[in-house]
């Protein structure tokens, strides 16, 4: 096996925990998301805060999984079959479009809690589009040519 793919399944694993990590600071950089359902609860000086961290790894979060997105898609071109290549795609296509309306909707409103919220729920996702799509291009990038 060519030492080059074991270092294209390297680079994806620690993209993966990379993307995660990311998406655990935007939870966490609220503070006060025990306690309040809205940034409207939170004292400006400490809402301007919030908010300016937030977006800067929200831009993060999405340009990680973007270029984490076209290097796998590099990676599918000579060993993954077809079919796996056309759905894998699709659904980063798909996972994409939802980080972006994240974005946009926090861009425009500003409620960090709706942002996390919306980064949660495309955490789950991510997570089980490594299961379904990122394991079984592992395999073909490590499968004897």
């Amino acid at each position: 096996m060519p030492p080059i793919r074991e270092q294209a399944v390297e680079r994806i694993r620690r993209d993966h925990e990379y993307m995660i990590g990311l998406a655990q600071r935007i939870k966490d950089a609220c503070t006060q998301g025990n306690d309040i359902d809205n940034c409207n609860g939170c004292r400006p000086d400490q809402r301007q805060v919030c908010h300016g961290n937030i977006e800067h790894l929200i831009r993060a979060f999405i340009e990680a999984t973007q270029k984490h997105h076209l290097i796998e898609s590099l990676l599918m071109e000579e060993s993954v079959p077809r079919p796996h290549r056309t759905a894998h795609r699709q659904a980063h296509v798909e996972l994409t479009g939802r980080m972006k309306a994240i974005r946009v909707a926090f861009s425009a409103d500003g409620n960090c809690m709706k942002a996390i919220e919306g980064i949660d729920d495309v955490l789950g996702t991510m997570q089980a589009h490594f299961e379904e799509y990122d394991q079984q291009l592992e395999s073909y990038l490590l499968a004897p040519a």
